[in-house]
């Protein structure tokens, strides 16, 4: 990985860490940066060996974006960085930036936690609950060496003491010794994003294998954290409808339930110009190969029909092994609720509901035995 420090970031307290612990090379500006004359794709491909730091000049705090039309879970996000250096094929920011590399953000200690403490201090006095996570724009582990900042906002949890919950997003491998510094604390949730071997092999790309994953859940929940899984995006294939099922089946046999915040499930779906760009970075790629429809928000999706049946393929699992975990949808609307699990979910805000009350009970007892109703 090769590290650029902007001149006007080079004050800040994660870039003078950088500075102690890496080679780094300072540049003027990111916007100033020659990238030759590429195809966007080719750019993508090079940014991936690019990390940049850099001053961020927006919120850092800020909503999910979740999609129109479709069922959101309303959690927050923390924005620390912009990228991620594993390379899945179905990644929609390989074409939701258009800003090819990655970033982290050099001010993130200094003006983000700031910002966040306002926050968090805020609804804590209101006695409103927040779920924020860091995974939306970057993975929340991956860049970890190099900026530290979930092991900060691990510490910045106990400090300020929060009526909120933190979900650190990822797919890497996370050692043993990294969870031995952290002060344990129910309400950060160590959550991995998993498919079937036969996906991951050949579409998530540098990332570790799901087992590798489940190795480093299982070491969270060890050093007194929770975890949560993230079945998404969930991507047909012939025996989509077998692997699924197993490794959901695999998961509620070695995870105890009660340590488990909740296991979202959606299905593959991405932006009309994401297609061209994954194929050219990915030949051999067969998943977008499938028929899909133009959906409610203008994203591309499989039909309702498909989707509900992998859906069903893991609900006999969830009936069977899975009815004391908290199960949700992203972006989905009240007929897979309702086919699917048997609930009657009618908006974005009963979905907030239901996690909120997950929330709510690990703050208060540090359990997640919550049923959804």
């Amino acid at each position: 990985m090769k590290i650029f420090i902007e001149k006007e970031a080079l004050s800040y307290a994660l870039s003078q860490e950088i500075v102690k612990n890496f080679n780094y090379q300072v540049i003027e500006s990111y916007e100033s940066f020659d990238w030759g004359l590429r195809p966007y794709p080719d750019l993508v491909s090079q940014g991936k060996g690019l990390l940049f730091v850099m001053k961020f000049k927006g919120k850092f705090f800020r909503k999910c974006p979740g999609t129109k039309n479709y069922f959101c879970c309303g959690y927050k996000i923390f924005h620390f960085a912009e990228g991620c250096p594993l390379d899945c094929s179905y990644c929609i920011l390989q074409c939701y930036f258009n800003r090819p590399g990655i970033k982290l953000w050099a001010n993130v200690f200094e003006d983000g936690f700031k910002e966040l403490k306002e926050v968090l201090l805020s609804a804590k006095a209101e006695k409103r609950i927040l779920r924020i996570g860091t995974g939306e724009f970057a993975d929340s582990m991956a860049l970890e060496k190099f900026c530290g900042v979930s092991e900060k906002l691990v510490e910045f949890w106990k400090e300020v003491n929060p009526f909120a919950v933190l979900e650190l997003k990822t797919k890497v491998y996370v050692n043993e010794d990294y969870f031995k510094r952290l002060p344990s604390d129910p309400r950060i949730i160590f959550a991995w994003s998993v498919n079937p071997e036969e996906i991951s092999k050949k579409e998530e790309h540098k990332a570790p294998s799901v087992f590798k994953r489940l190795e480093s859940a299982e070491l969270a929940l060890k050093y007194g954290f929770t975890v949560a899984f993230h079945f998404d995006p969930i991507v047909y294939y012939p025996q989509a409808k077998e692997n699924y099922p197993a490794l959901l089946e695999h998961i509620l046999k070695r995870f105890p339930h009660e340590k488990i915040a909740w296991i979202s499930l959606g299905t593959l779906r991405y932006p009309p110009e994401l297609k061209e760009i994954a194929e050219k970075r990915f030949p051999q790629t067969k998943i977008y190969s499938f028929e899909f429809v133009k959906g409610l928000d203008g994203k591309k999706r499989y039909f309702i029909d498909l989707r509900n049946e992998l859906y069903k393929s893991l609900a006999k699992v969830i009936k069977d092994l899975g009815k004391d975990v908290t199960f949700y949808f992203c972006m989905e609307r009240k007929r897979s609720w309702q086919e699917v699990l048997g609930k009657s979910v009618n908006s974005s805000e009963d979905v907030a509901g239901l996690l909120d009350r997950v929330a709510e009970n690990l703050c208060t007892y540090g359990i997640t035995n919550v049923h959804l109703q």
